[in-house]
């Protein structure tokens, strides 16, 4: 993390006043926010309620056409004023924030890592229904060019009751900070390092299954020398030569250093000269406060910072800019 007195003079110089008058504005658009959605809600009960008493069974339908009808007139009246707010919080703070920390750095707020390039990496394989994504930092830091971004990706599956109804369900495939990043080689094949969840729970047993996996999995289950390293992941490869030697015994303790700084499953896929990380999270980064004061604390902008420092933590920590290889 930067120095305190770097952060604090960002803080001072450059973010308060901004943030005061974003503060101007998020009142404001609150205050809109609340006329009219109790403009809205008053006009629902009058029309919907009055049908109810002069007929229960109309009355009934007016109320749920009313009440439709109402959250979609407020949609269409606030939906443009937050979102502008929200846009406004983000390119003037968290963009600021970002060329601060670095200048070979980019921020785009409503972009993200594409589906394409997700599917590439192959650590999801299940089918895509819906997928989403923002928050886009790229750049180049060092001699590693890199991306990342939040994404949420999903499939839905579909039922039907006893009595016919039809109920889609949605399913998470990912949610959570997508990081690609050059390697400087040409690889041959596909190595996958995914969580070793099966291991940790059934010991032996569930090494054992492991070696079933290779049937689901991309490769073979390659066994390596690092019991740590062992206990966490499970690697995956095509090329088994290839996989051990792009997991360095180096490269292996760095790997279950960060994971356990991070304390959650992470997913690596090398392959088409680019390493992709997985990292799942809940939190949904960046976002703006709406009904709490835009003029956030000296902390709430470290913990921004931190955010966006996870680049520069994957590229140090990973030591990405040591170029041990060529590309062809």
């Amino acid at each position: 993390m930067q120095n305190t007195s770097a952060i604090h003079d960002l803080y001072t110089t450059e973010l308060q006043p901004v943030l005061a008058e974003l503060e101007t504005e998020r009142r404001r658009v609150q205050t809109r926010v609340l006329i009219s959605s109790a403009i809205i809600a008053i006009v629902v009960l009058l029309v919907g309620g009055g049908a109810l008493l002069m007929n229960a069974d109309v009355g009934i339908f007016a109320l749920i056409v009313s009440i439709a009808l109402g959250m979609g007139l407020w949609t269409l009246i606030n939906n443009g004023r937050i979102q502008n707010y929200r846009r406004n919080f983000k390119q003037q703070v968290i963009g600021r924030l970002v060329s601060h920390l670095d200048p070979n750095l980019s921020y785009h707020p409503t972009g993200c890592i594409s589906q394409s390039e997700f599917r590439a990496s192959r650590i999801y394989r299940k089918r895509i229904d819906r997928y989403k994504g923002e928050d886009l930092i790229a750049g180049q830091l060092g001699a590693t060019a890199l991306r990342f971004s939040e994404l949420h990706a999903q499939y839905k599956t579909t039922s039907t009751d006893s009595k016919g109804r039809r109920k889609t369900t949605w399913h998470t495939i990912f949610k959570g900070v997508f990081f690609v990043a050059d390697f400087n080689k040409d690889f041959q094949g596909l190595t996958l390092v995914l969580p070793d969840t099966m291991e940790g729970w059934l010991g032996k047993l569930g090494q054992s299954l492991q070696d079933w996996g290779d049937l689901f999995q991309p490769g073979d289950l390659v066994r390596l020398e690092d019991p740590e390293f062992e206990r966490i992941f499970a690697v995956y490869a095509q090329d088994q030569i290839e996989a051990r030697y792009i997991l360095s015994p180096s490269l292996m303790q760095r790997l279950v250093a960060f994971r356990q700084r991070m304390d959650v499953n992470i997913s690596l896929a090398f392959v088409n000269s680019n390493v992709y990380i997985a990292i799942p999270t809940r939190k949904n980064q960046f976002e703006p406060p709406f009904w709490g004061s835009a003029n956030l604390a000296l902390e709430d902008i470290r913990e921004h910072l931190e955010d966006i420092q996870l680049a520069q933590d994957i590229v140090a920590e990973l030591n990405l800019n040591t170029r041990i290889w060529s590309k062809r």
